[in-house]
């Protein structure tokens, strides 16, 4: 009779051990991939920062001599505004390949950097239509497959009534107040460096933390920014 009790007694233990191993090589794995993933964003995020990648993106936004491919191929090629094509759309082409293979969530990304990717294809899309008809039928098409959400989500005004870029609005105290108050809108202290005391209920995450930037942004409301 002892030894049935025994029996039935370790074969509780051991099945319990089973469960509780199942459940923390779970958790090790859920660990791993959000590791995995800060660790991809935060890497996309240092690129996009970057005073490289930021010269080269302004130069594309600004100083770009042409937007017709002969043109381009004439006075670009092997030079400056070519470097700048590839490294500029190159990045924004990559988070494509990314977010279709699921490693990153679009609107993670895109609530940082989707404004600048619809400013920059609007400056290089002659180019590159013409360069796929003639020398790279690929080019950048990952980069393009996400600008219909990218305009969606963060510039709803594109897609309305045409507009080239979103337009920022002085919002005064009372009527931040309200849009707060009702649940509109998320407020952000965007100060260069933190103050002793905030506006009640603002957002503060740490300057090079992009996951809390990230957080910070609630999806469907306005985002209110402050500094002092």
């Amino acid at each position: 009779m002892n030894l049935q009790v025994d029996a039935t007694v370790a074969t509780i233990i051991s099945s319990i051990a089973i469960v509780a191993s199942a459940i923390f090589v779970v958790v090790q794995l859920r660990q791993a991939a959000r590791d995995r993933y800060f660790a991809i964003t935060s890497h996309l995020f240092e690129i996009w920062q970057s005073p490289e990648f930021q010269d080269d993106q302004l130069f594309l936004l600004h100083k770009l001599p042409t937007q017709s491919w002969d043109e381009f191929v004439a006075n670009g090629r092997g030079e400056r505004a070519e470097r700048a094509l590839h490294r500029v759309g190159g990045f924004y082409d990559r988070i494509g390949v990314l977010i279709k293979r699921g490693l990153i969530r679009q609107d993670d990304i895109l609530a940082t950097v989707g404004g600048s990717a619809i400013a920059v294809w609007s400056r290089i899309e002659a180019i590159v239509l013409e360069a796929r008809r003639r020398e790279n039928a690929f080019l950048f098409q990952n980069f393009e497959a996400i600008l219909p959400n990218c305009r969606e989500c963060y510039v709803p005004a594109v897609i309305e009534s045409g507009a080239s870029s979103a337009e920022v609005a002085l919002v005064d105290p009372p009527e931040a107040k309200r849009m707060l108050d009702d649940g509109r809108a998320t407020l952000l202290d965007v100060s260069r460096a933190p103050e002793p005391t905030k506006i009640r209920g603002a957002r503060r995450p740490q300057p090079n933390d992009l996951a809390g930037w990230l957080a910070a942004v609630e999806p469907g409301k306005d985002v209110l920014t402050y500094c002092t």
